[in-house]
């Protein structure tokens, strides 16, 4: 009788575990990203070098409004450094050399169409399934996998709270399937008191502060004169223009595969070669590859592009061909980049 009741109690466990759908959390998750208020210590861990993992520790806030505060504790030359995010800026300032740094949002805010575009994305590209239910930090979490449908190799691994839909860890994956990230918080605590400055900029207020402010505009995605579709699934899902030195534009394309980014940079600069030059479909390029990404830099039409991400070895050279198409084929009298960014 033992024995049947404990085999119950298994196949109960089982049963509601995979009862659960896995995009239904990832759901919660976009859902909830930025309104848990929470405090806690987050490591951020690179393993880009096989001898020596680049490890950093910040004490991070959030108030449940989409406003995020982040201090940094380790590394030494990062300790004192202060980033504030509220949904549209970024304010990083470096207090070693007095410097504010202000740059769009790195915190991604979803309409609610835009996170069914991101789930379609997903279950586009990824074989997604829940590992299992285990305890992480004394709360229950679903282990979440992310397996590509075109390498067959683990990208992403996430421990998703099951009652506040936030990551506590996430592991990320080359495309080899080589583990290449892992954030996670070692502490947490979801009934956070803040004192009334916590997210103040006083650092801004300051009038020996100096301010560095990123030149970038978001453009409207149908105005791109790149593909909207790459191979593996890729589709753009952002078009920014950078003002440069000289009054000289570069156009920035932002590529997701639901859990990847690629990225496609357009410009009248040169970028920096790097890594070896080859011949791709009859193009002279610079390649260069690392645990991290890839990199292609070529020139074509008195234009300079830049093509960087986590791409598969056996896919570099049909994602370059498809890029080289579609600018091959771009109207005739299409205006300089210079001219439309003054238009707009």
């Amino acid at each position: 009788m033992k024995r049947i009741f404990v085999l119950f109690i298994s196949l109960f466990y089982i049963t509601t575990v995979f009862a659960e759908d896995p995009f239904e959390i990832i759901r919660n998750y976009e859902k909830n990203n930025g309104i848990v208020p929470f405090s806690g210590i987050e490591v951020s861990i690179l393993f880009d070098d096989p001898n020596f993992e680049k490890t950093s520790i910040a004490k991070v806030y959030s108030n449940g409004n989409y406003l995020f505060r982040k201090d940094y504790l380790s590394p030494p030359f990062l300790l004192g450094r202060v980033v504030i995010d509220n949904g549209r800026y970024q304010y990083d300032f470096d207090p070693k050399i007095n410097v504010v740094r202000i740059s769009p949002s790195s915190f991604i805010i979803r309409t609610k169409d835009e996170i069914e575009r991101q789930i379609r994305l997903i279950r586009k590209n990824y074989i997604v399934t829940i590992e299992n239910e285990e305890v992480f930090l004394g709360r229950r979490v679903y282990v979440i996998l992310f397996v590509s449908k075109y390498t067959k190799k683990l990208i992403s691994k996430m421990w998703i709270d099951s009652e506040k839909y936030i990551s506590l860890r996430t592991d990320k994956y080359n495309s080899n399937g080589k583990i290449v990230g892992r954030t996670m918080f070692i502490e947490i605590n979801f009934n956070p008191k803040f004192s009334e400055n916590l997210f103040n900029l006083d650092f801004i207020r300051n009038k020996n502060t100096k301010i560095e402010e990123s030149k970038l505009v978001e453009e409207k995605i149908n105005n791109a004169k790149v593909p909207f579709e790459l191979p593996l699934g890729y589709m753009l899902i952002k078009f920014y223009s950078i003002l440069e030195d000289n009054d000289k534009i570069t156009h920035y394309y932002k590529y997701s595969d639901g859990v990847s980014d690629l990225s496609l940079f357009e410009g009248n600069i040169p970028f920096r070669p790097t890594g070896q030059l080859i011949i791709i479909d009859g193009t002279q390029v610079f390649f260069a590859s690392n645990i991290l990404w890839k990199s292609i830099v070529w020139k074509k039409d008195n234009k300079y592009y830049l093509l960087v991400g986590d791409i598969p070895d056996n896919y570099v050279e049909t994602i370059f061909i498809k890029v080289m198409k579609e600018l091959s084929i771009r109207e005739i009298k299409k205006e300089p980049l210079e001219k439309a960014f003054i238009q707009k």
